[in-house]
């Protein structure tokens, strides 16, 4: 991005969506359809999940009983906040994501995920293998359950 004036020595914060990028010096939003590598950046890529054929892997859901917004997830992903979701802190220019957004997750047949409390597979972890519809029920570090804990999702095709 080339910018004219005084606009050009501006340090330009960029944050890239795959749908908007947002530039806070100009207050603008773009919108684009495709991924966007920037020069100088942070790193603020996201991890795009699907299109997942309906009979592989997790689908993820935001409520229990298998209710609210859902993702359907064949690969492992290392850190949910890169990836866009329901939920959000409420961060200014914050995306929301699936970190610490789980509350049920349906196992496909021949498949298992791994829900771990912190980002890079790492923290404590449980291993689910069939519908689990209330993560309440699982053992786990956030007000003693995998209830909005998981950070990073491990999907394995059982052989």
């Amino acid at each position: 991005m080339v910018l004219a004036g005084s606009r050009a020595r501006q340090r330009l914060r960029i944050r890239l969506t795959g749908r908007c990028a947002m530039t806070r010096a100009l207050g603008v939003c773009v919108a684009v359809g495709f991924s966007l590598m920037v020069a100088a950046c942070e790193d603020t890529s996201w991890i795009v999940l699907g299109p997942t054929p309906p009979d592989q892997g997790v689908v993820i859901f935001i409520h229990a009983d298998f209710t609210g917004s859902s993702q359907a997830v064949n690969v492992d992903v290392p850190d949910l906040t890169r990836t866009e979701g329901p939920c959000s802190r409420g961060g200014e220019g914050e995306v929301p994501s699936w970190r610490e957004c789980m509350s049920s997750i349906r196992v496909f047949p021949g498949w298992t995920a791994t829900l771990f409390e912190d980002k890079d597979y790492k923290g404590r972890s449980v291993t689910v293998a069939s519908d689990t519809p209330d993560l309440r029920s699982l053992s786990g570090p956030c007000d003693g359950s995998f209830n909005d804990c998981a950070n990073s999702i491990r999907v394995t095709r059982q052989p």
